[in-house]
């Protein structure tokens, strides 16, 4: 598949790139440019800008959409770049994915978008209803509201990946460089979720449907897991049990 990954420069974005270069046909798409992906063709734009976007989604057949606002600890601090970047840029491409003849589309969205549920340490179930609690949840359950509007209005196909914390297995370390004393059971590896991802694109009769995937198996007990294993045939590579566990 011919297959735009936005983000592509971030934390989460290399690995799907790398990941999803293996079988598609990628254009990667970023307000930056890092080094060069092996097959896979670059393009230097801002997700909020509706010319980039159109033209970053010609001849593509599907989208992994993986932008978030620039990588700092404080940009959640008020809500115009957020919103800028994660509400309007999703908007924009899924806009743009209509005109262009997209075929489906993945939307890397969060736990964070049932924030007030996960924190409580209720199961979280694909059946739950966005209840973000601060304004990058918020943004999150924006775009699958987006996601969800352009499925039951242009019938686009749409996959939701909700991950929680993004750690990078072999050195516990998250987007910001922070190095965590032990693994919980919430964590999951990029490299997984670009796995995902890639199932996620090749699955026949998507709908609109919603993913959660976790490195641990004590992840079973607290989210679903099991529809994602059994819809997607994807098992973790990642389970994070060479580092001490953080206590229940």
């Amino acid at each position: 598949m011919r297959v735009l990954i936005t983000g592509a420069a971030g934390f989460l974005g290399r690995a799907l790139a790398a990941v999803l270069a293996e079988e598609n046909e990628t254009r990667l798409f970023d307000i930056v440019t890092p080094p060069a992906f092996k097959g896979s063709e670059w393009m230097t734009g801002d997700v909020s800008d509706p010319a980039a976007v159109t033209k970053a989604c010609q001849g593509m057949d599907a989208i992994v959409i993986a932008h978030m606002a620039p990588n700092r600890p404080d940009i959640y601090g008020d809500p115009w770049v957020p919103f800028d970047v994660n509400v309007k840029g999703t908007a924009f491409l899924f806009a743009s994915a209509v005109a262009a003849g997209v075929k489906r589309v993945v939307l890397i969205s969060s736990c964070a978008a049932v924030s007030a549920d996960f924190r409580a340490g209720k199961y979280v179930s694909r059946e739950l209803p966005p209840t973000p609690v601060g304004l990058y949840s918020l943004t999150k359950a924006e775009q699958e509201l987006i996601a969800h509007y352009y499925f039951r209005n242009h019938q686009m196909p749409v996959a939701v990946l909700r991950p929680a914390s993004i750690m990078d297995e072999d050195t516990l370390l998250d987007k910001y460089g922070n190095k965590k004393p032990a693994a919980n059971w919430h964590f999951v590896d990029p490299r997984d979720i670009a796995h995902v991802a890639a199932a996620a694109l090749k699955v026949p009769d998507l709908g609109y449907e919603i993913f959660y995937m976790f490195g641990p198996a004590e992840a079973e007990r607290h989210a679903d897991v099991a529809y994602t294993k059994t819809r997607l045939g994807w098992r973790p590579r990642h389970d994070f049990s060479r580092w001490p566990q953080a206590a229940p």
